[in-house]
């Protein structure tokens, strides 16, 4: 398996770096499958990311699993500068393609002096009739005078408008990402353990008599597959979710949300679900979620998130705050 890791990526950095972005997101996106918590992989997605916002969303998550990676952190840096820097202006239109346009111009041009002059000449041709003899006058009258129907007017098309693919490089910082080196096979070494949360206060399972204040927390009943918001002592709101399956179970415990994505892509042995919406980790990439894929809600279905209905989550994604605490039993 490690070989097979090692392959894809060095397949997955020299199509990135000849440009083949698509199947290089391939490659990278097959690494995931089998090790989630490629840091190599992740940060090389962020990289070839068009939306700022995703390419920062994968480097949390390679924060998250190994969370003293100097690339991690060079690579933050990078996406941060990356999410708040405005679009590029795109370029004027080049001469050589506003050229076709001033050609119908002129011609358009030549065509009506053309028009003006043939009026002159009719004009002159009626005039000298009329001063010539009655015989003369009705033949004249009696021959049709040729008519000009001018050439129909083009409408000229507005040009193209030439637009750049804007890749930007991090600058004077050292970057995780393309190198001039010719090509880069990671070792996979094992890595830290992320620690699951802040120090919290003890015990280390809540309770509703056990918190005090209006100190917002989310508790998750794996026995009962059921998540209470709370408020203090008082609850605000309780919905039926689906956790992990017994060979991918949810981790029990104290923990806080690290981070808020909108909208996700997830990967794992044997699934992958672009566009997850209303996403909350709250330890490495477990997280609660939205779930567009079944609504078997109140049963085990998950690979260790907590699934909830999407109008569930997008609730909690508006109530909840990067910091609630997520306390999870059974």
């Amino acid at each position: 398996m490690e070989n097979r890791i090692a392959t894809l990526l060095r397949d997955g950095q020299a199509a990135a770096r000849a440009g083949q972005k698509a199947k290089a997101r391939r490659k990278f996106r097959t690494v995931l499958i089998f090790d989630p918590t490629n840091v190599t992989a992740l940060l090389w997605m962020a990289w070839l990311s068009d939306d700022p916002r995703v390419s920062l969303a994968y480097v949390a998550h390679a924060l998250a699993c190994d969370p003293h990676d100097p690339r991690a952190h060079a690579a933050l840096r990078w996406a941060r500068r990356r999410v708040t820097s405005p679009p590029p202006p795109k370029p004027p239109s080049s001469p050589a393609a506003a050229a076709p346009a001033s050609r119908r111009r002129r011609s358009h041009l030549v065509a009506l002096i053309a028009l003006g002059l043939l009026i002159i000449l009719i004009g002159g041709a009626l005039a000298w009739s009329l001063s010539a003899d009655l015989p003369v006058l009705t033949a004249l009258a009696s021959t049709p005078i040729p008519t000009f129907t001018p050439p129909p007017t083009h409408t000229p098309t507005s040009p193209p408008t030439l637009t750049s693919t804007h890749t930007p490089t991090p600058a004077n910082t050292p970057t995780p990402l393309p190198t001039s080196t010719p090509t880069l096979t990671p070792t996979l070494t094992p890595r830290p353990v992320l620690p699951t949360a802040p120090p919290l206060p003890s015990p280390a399972t809540l309770s509703p008599l056990s918190v005090h204040g209006n100190v917002r927390w989310i508790d998750v009943d794996l026995t009962h597959q059921t998540l209470t918001a709370y408020e203090g002592q008082t609850v605000v709101r309780t919905t039926l979710v689906s956790t992990g399956l017994p060979r991918t179970p949810t981790p029990v415990g104290l923990y806080r949300i690290w981070i808020k994505l909108r909208y996700d892509d997830m990967s794992g042995p044997g699934y992958y679900l672009p566009n997850v919406p209303y996403v909350m980790y709250f330890y490495r990439s477990y997280s609660l979620h939205g779930t567009y894929w079944h609504s078997n809600f109140g049963h085990p279905m998950s690979h260790g998130c907590v699934n909830l209905p999407t109008s569930e989550a997008e609730w909690l994604f508006n109530w909840a705050e990067v910091g609630t605490l997520v306390n999870i039993h059974y």
